[in-house]
């Protein structure tokens, strides 16, 4: 194992995801280091890596365990800055309450807690967008299972999800998935029900369903410095999501491209809140009415987020000049056309034709410009190899069996 960080600083992610191996990349490109990472298991993407140095811990994300593995990796790297990452909600939540008890050479960039709750939880980031003229999805905001006499304002299809994205995992039911696609009004009665029954203890949002499959969405990826400045933005059109009841909303290609006074948009909506650090924003274009509709906010970077170091400009490289340096770089706000992908060119160049967008991406596949973010030359050893091959097969029989469906529906 090379050794982990530099003179300066060392990155600490939690999770174990492609979120975390897609960070500690953009840090290995820019600065050649290795980043540490915790997690509570160890999953594919970090497995036989060389450029993630992995310590599993089964209560990662426990208010209790995670402040002390901070500090105690702090204590042993007392010469570097410590840069504390979250991968996921959770994650971030956790490092949000326990930041103010963080040893000095550690930084987090992350809102306070009672900041970070208001702009996660969904039924408070609308209100937020109410009052900065940003569109979102019709919605009806309910605490409890419907009366059998309410109307909603808007028809079926409903799509149904948590405001409270933490909690909701935390109380599951069967069947249950990320977000829910309902098709009559007797089924929405049904699945509140069994989510109250679940214990879920928080608001619920029902949305109108907006058409257009994966290819209407988009990903919007922003970076605030320590003093509120945009210094990233970097928008992309999602062509296919996951399919299944956990991986739905996981995009799985991503074509970057810019999307400017939507940028613009967003960005003056986090100023007004002062926001700090990374955020990530799922949108919906609205082929009525020509309108671009925010659907939420991840007070993080996104999943998907190489497609942004894939299209030129560096997540990490950006964190880090700030949070380390104290620089402020000047703002990139566009990046070049770039495709990140996790599936083989056959199902890309399907999800591609779907989209009416084939020979742009086989433009950028001869141009070099098809970029996994697992793929990594110098991160190349049989073992990886082996298991990459095992999960591209796997969203591609995904892929394939939501075809399937879809064709017998």
């Amino acid at each position: 194992m090379a050794q982990t960080g530099n003179a300066d600083f060392v990155p600490l992610i939690f999770a174990s995801d492609i979120n975390v191996y897609s960070v500690a990349r953009a840090f290995h490109e820019q600065y050649g280091i290795v980043s540490a990472a915790i997690g509570k298991v160890v999953s594919g993407p970090v497995r036989y890596s060389s450029i993630v140095d992995y310590r599993p811990h089964p209560q990662a994300d426990s208010a209790a365990v995670l402040p002390r593995l901070v500090r105690d990796f702090a204590a042993a790297h007392s010469e570097q800055r410590v840069i504390v990452l979250g991968c996921g909600d959770n994650y971030v939540r956790q490092i949000s309450i326990a930041k103010p008890d963080f040893p000095e050479n550690v930084v987090a960039p992350y809102l306070d807690i009672d900041e970070l709750d208001r702009l996660a939880n969904k039924e408070h980031f609308y209100r937020l967008c109410e009052q900065a003229g940003v569109v979102y999805p019709r919605s009806f905001i309910c605490s409890g299972p419907l009366d059998d006499h309410l109307q909603l304002e808007f028809d079926a299809p409903y799509v149904v999800k948590p405001a409270n994205s933490v909690s909701w995992w935390q109380h599951p039911f069967k069947g249950q998935r990320k977000v829910h696609l309902v098709q009559m009004p007797d089924d929405l009665k049904a699945l509140l029900s069994a989510i109250y029954a679940a214990g879920y203890p928080d608001t619920m949002i029902i949305q109108e369903y907006i058409g257009g499959g994966d290819a209407a969405l988009r990903v919007l990826t922003q970076y605030f410095d320590q003093n509120g400045v945009l210094r990233l933005s970097c928008a992309g059109q999602v062509l296919l999501e996951e399919h299944t009841a956990h991986g739905i909303g996981n995009s799985t290609v991503i074509l970057s491209e810019p999307h400017p006074a939507l940028a613009q948009q967003l960005a003056a909506l986090l100023q007004n809140v002062g926001y700090r650090g990374f955020a990530a924003f799922d949108v919906k274009f609205d082929h009525r009415d020509q309108c671009f509709k925010v659907l939420e906010v991840n007070t993080r970077q996104g999943r998907g987020n190489y497609y942004v170091t894939a299209a030129g400009i560096n997540i990490a490289r950006h964190l880090a000049e700030d949070v380390v340096y104290g620089k402020g770089l000047d703002p990139e706000l566009e990046g070049r056309r770039a495709c990140w992908s996790l599936l083989p060119h056959r199902v890309l160049l399907e999800a591609a034709a779907t989209a009416g967008l084939k020979d742009d991406v086989q433009a950028l596949k001869d141009a070099g410009q098809v970029i996994s973010p697992l793929v990594y030359a110098a991160d190349k050893n049989l073992m990886r190899s082996f298991w990459i091959w095992k999960y591209t097969k796997r969203l591609t029989r995904n892929y394939d069996e939501w075809q399937r469906e879809l064709a017998d529906a």
